[in-house]
């Protein structure tokens, strides 16, 4: 029973492990793995109890929970800026970026607009009133040249996103990191037996 436990940990430890790979700015899972089996490399296996895997099983939970909790902001602020930093508490950080997102979004459009061929703008079209074969005609009828403006336009702005995105994601990153550290967020052990994640094996729920 004591191997099969054992064996169980070990292996659900290492697929947590797995699925934090992103987390790369972040290694608590990781090394929180690497001790508890360094600690436990001398420990002879028919001593072991069930309280001792309980204990490393916690320890690996709970920091399995600030890896994820890092991840989610980082990936929160990749996708939205500012997103991460509301959901680590830091509201000033998060409207900062939030607002330089809809500055370059609407800038971005905006640059785009006026830079389509004259004749596709609002003042020569009408996109409510005019039939849809009048206005697939007027986009139909023009050139790669004619668009290639306001495809420069919209590369760049999706550049700046793209930059402002990483920003922002490393900077959720930190806050993150930073409350943990400050004990800000705080985690509770939680796993159980034969979860369908991983199989007849201990599944950490965070």
């Amino acid at each position: 029973m004591k191997k099969l436990l054992l064996s169980s940990l070990i292996i659900c430890a290492f697929a947590a492990a797995a699925t934090a790979e992103e987390a790369s700015s972040f290694t608590a899972l990781p090394a929180e793995i690497a001790s508890a089996l360094a600690e436990m490399s001398s420990t002879q296996l028919g001593t072991l109890t069930v309280g001792d895997l309980e204990s490393v099983a916690e320890r690996i939970s709970i920091a399995a929970q600030k890896t994820r909790y890092v991840q989610r902001a980082r990936f929160a602020s990749r996708i939205m800026p500012g997103a991460g930093q509301f959901m680590t508490g830091d509201v000033a950080g998060g409207a900062l970026f939030a607002l330089g997102n809809l500055a370059i979004t609407a800038g971005t459009l905006t640059a785009v607009y006026f830079l389509l061929p004259s004749d596709l703008r609002f003042g020569t079209t009408n996109y409510l009133t005019d039939s849809f074969e009048t206005i697939h005609t007027r986009w139909q009828s023009k050139s790669f040249m004619d668009y290639l403006p306001a495809m420069g336009a919209m590369a760049g702005g999706i550049i700046l996103r793209g930059v402002l995105g990483k920003f922002s994601s490393a900077n959720a990153v930190e806050t993150a990191r930073r409350n943990i550290a400050e004990g800000k967020v705080t985690f509770t052990p939680s796993f159980e037996f034969f979860g369908p994640r991983f199989g007849m094996c201990m599944r950490w729920r965070y």
